[in-house]
């Protein structure tokens, strides 16, 4: 039966007694705490809290965020793996994984504060008895105390030329114990103020120029409650259970005039968008010895839910009757996960011993109405557009891992997965897949603060059940076809990293990688005419990632640094259109970072900047091709003092440069390369300069 309403919004404040959503730290005096944390391997680098004073950290999160030439993958994205599978990403807490299906990693790591750090060591992934970390990973080692610590954050941020304020921002946690019992609960706003204006100029194949004055105005609400708890026993029982409850609005205004060739009426096209839902998350975890080994216990609930109006109306502003269409669609989605983990040592090595059932759906009503003469919307067949897709996937996994030498270790994992995919209404079809997975992971330190780590690995990606489904743009005026042959990617890559410790001179890190894909999906022809999205054979990336960190200290400028951080990637697929090699959309060709920040020795003021310069592919569609991004290069400037009655207060100067928001597109008259051009649209929006604050402290 399906939680009402209530019953949801009940769960997620009566969470505190209830981790998926994050883990409470055990109630461990901090002496006990650092000998039962997983020990340091040869080559660690460790970090105590003293490392940090400085910065005047309230988190683990600014802790982490300031440890030399490390980035936290992923940091504020909520990441949609494929199942819970084994360990991603590159940081842990207390030597366990950080496992949420609806938190990023950026939002759990900000529950905790700073007090409770004890060390936070910068270890080889391989070397860790943890299936599928590799690379640079922090662990955060960390303990709680009796009583009560509460803390928040406040992020407002002023508006820029053509947005609202966003007051409301920020988040307030407490953390307890009570003997082997301790919680975390959350209450946390993300609202979405954004706006711009400028102008949109239209040419057409034949000639004729357009040019029309937009503005956007976007608004949206986000609210989390959140809470998880721990009970550990002196007998080696680990618990952990947490639910998440999130409340979604938002709504875009978008109204676009008509002010050239003048003496044209002034047409006006207004363009409105509304979504809301919420979703729900509830899982937890049960790790006891059993047998020679421990046996791990995992189960995982979510549930969303989201209900979205899309129109356009134009007013031709001649007198006669307006032109317009809506798009409305209500989506319910759910997921379950059961997984079991069984670690065992065993003839000089770790082994673990996993397997997984997953059960995922989708439940889609779509609807598309045109505006009547009358001024009625009138509805019109969309008769792909509702449905469901149903998949149930089962993994299992067998990993072992020892070292070699003293500063040489190998992991290995081996396994795949089957996987059923049902999808019913006029579309409906059942497939079913075997796939193999499983990696190899080699760790090196070869030398004191040098550590080479090398990866193989074979995935299977996550399709996106929307993607089954017809769906209408009604801005653009595109409609992705319904397909029901979707298959998810294989892929198969490798990555080599290197990390350097440069003593008090900082720290680096390069990585390279390659990734080939089978199944890649994208958007390709139908046999109608139409356009879905659907696999083609294969596709490939590549690149190279740098993160470093730079201190003055050794030049005379104590407490100040530089950070810096680069991205380069090519990646390619043949054009199932046109021909010839297209570049993925989502990788960007290259990123480029630098930060500088100084804490002035023996006061409680920092200030600094930085800047931003990212590059961006083109989308690719049948008909057009095109460009969309957000300010492409941001300067920005903060001032910070870590002590204003006991707060720390940050004031921040964004987009110093005034870069614009940008969007090109190139309409065919049918398939792009061998069709002639309809119209090309060039539109450049003034966002303007963003002045944003961060208060933090504690209770």
């Amino acid at each position: 039966m399906r939680p009402s309403r209530r019953q949801i919004i009940a769960a997620a404040y009566a969470g505190a007694c209830m981790t998926a959503c994050m883990p409470a730290l055990a109630q461990v005096p901090p002496d006990e705490a650092l000998a039962a944390a997983p020990q340091a391997q040869a080559g660690t680098q460790v970090y105590l809290p003293q490392d940090f004073a400085a910065f005047g950290p309230r988190t683990a999160l600014d802790m982490v965020q300031q440890l030399p030439g490390f980035v936290i993958e992923g940091a504020g994205v909520v990441v949609q793996t494929r199942g819970l599978g084994q360990a991603t990403g590159n940081v842990l807490l207390n030597g366990e994984r950080l496992a949420s299906k609806s938190n990023s990693v950026s939002d759990q790591l900000a529950r905790i504060p700073a007090a409770n750090v004890l060390r936070i060591e910068l270890v080889e992934g391989a070397t860790l008895n943890i299936p599928g970390l590799s690379g640079r990973v922090a662990n955060i080692v960390a303990t709680s105390t009796d009583g009560l610590q509460g803390q928040f954050e406040w992020r407002p941020q002023l508006a820029a030329e053509y947005s609202d304020h966003r007051l409301l921002d920020g988040i307030v946690s407490v953390s307890g114990t009570s003997g082997a019992l301790s919680f975390t609960v959350a209450a946390e706003g993300r609202p979405f103020r954004n706006g711009n204006g400028g102008l949109n100029r239209i040419t057409y194949g034949d000639g004729r120029i357009e040019d029309l004055f937009s503005v956007t105005r976007s608004r949206g609400d986000d609210t989390r409650y959140s809470a998880s708890a721990r009970y550990a026993t002196s007998g080696g029982l680990i618990a952990n259970l947490g639910s998440s409850y999130l409340l979604r609005r938002f709504r875009n205004v978008e109204d676009e005039t008509l002010i050239a060739p003048l003496g044209l009426p002034s047409a006006i096209e207004a363009i409105r968008a509304t979504n809301r839902g919420h979703d729900f998350e509830i899982g937890g975890d049960l790790d006891f010895d059993l047998g020679p080994g421990r046996m791990k216990l995992i189960a995982l609930s979510n549930f969303a839910r989201a209900q979205s109006v899309n129109q356009v109306v134009l007013d031709p502003a001649t007198g006669e009757a307006s032109l317009g269409s809506r798009f409305d669609q209500f989506s319910e989605t759910g997921e379950r996960i059961g997984r079991a983990e069984y670690s065992w040592a065993m003839l000089g090595a770790d082994w673990q011993l996993s397997t997984e059932g997953a059960f995922n759906r989708l439940d889609r009503v779509g609807s598309l109405f045109f505006l009547s003469p009358a001024g009625e919307f009138d509805g019109a067949p969309l008769p792909f557009g509702s449905g469901g897709v149903r998949e149930r996937r089962f993994e299992t996994l067998l990993s072992y891992s020892r070292p070699i030498t003293g500063n040489l270790s190998i992991q290995l994992i081996m396994g795949g997965e089957y996987s059923s995919i049902t999808q019913t209404g006029n579309d409906a079809l059942s497939r079913t897949f075997q796939r193999p997975k499983g990696s190899i992971s080699v760790a090196w330190a070869p030398a004191e603060g040098l550590d080479i780590s090398l990866k193989i690995e074979k995935r299977v990606g996550q399709l996106n059940f929307g993607d089954f489904l017809a769906a209408v743009n009604l801005a653009d005026a595109n409609e992705n076809s319904s397909n029901n042959q979707l298959r998810p990617d294989q892929n198969l890559g490798g990555e080599l990293e290197v990390s350097n410790n440069f003593g008090d001179w900082g720290s680096a890190t390069l990585r390279g990688f390659y990734r080939r894909f089978k199944d890649f999906v994208t958007i390709i022809p139908t046999s109608t005419g139409g356009e879905a999205r659907g696999n083609i054979d294969e596709a490939r990336i590549m690149g190279l990632e740098f993160s470093g960190t730079l201190r003055l200290d050794p030049l005379g400028m104590a407490g100040a640094r530089f950070d810096a951080a680069a991205q380069l990637r090519d990646s390619r697929f043949i054009d199932p259109v046109a021909g010839g090699y297209i570049p993925m959309q989502f990788p960007q060709p290259h990123n480029f970072e630098i930060d500088f920040r100084h804490d002035v020795p023996d006061t409680d003021f920092a200030y600094g900047g930085g800047y931003r310069e990212t590059g961006h592919n083109p989308y690719y569609r049948v008909r057009e091709f095109g460009s969309d991004f957000n300010i492409a290069q941001n300067l920005q400037v903060f001032v910070e003092h870590k002590d204003v009655f006991g707060l720390t207060v940050q004031a921040r100067l964004g987009n110093i440069l005034e870069r614009e928001a940008v969007r090109e597109r190139f309409v065919y008259a049918g398939p792009r390369g061998s069709s002639p051009l309809a119209f090309s649209e060039y539109r450049v929006r003034e966002i303007g300069k963003v002045l944003s604050f961060n208060v933090k402290g504690s209770f």
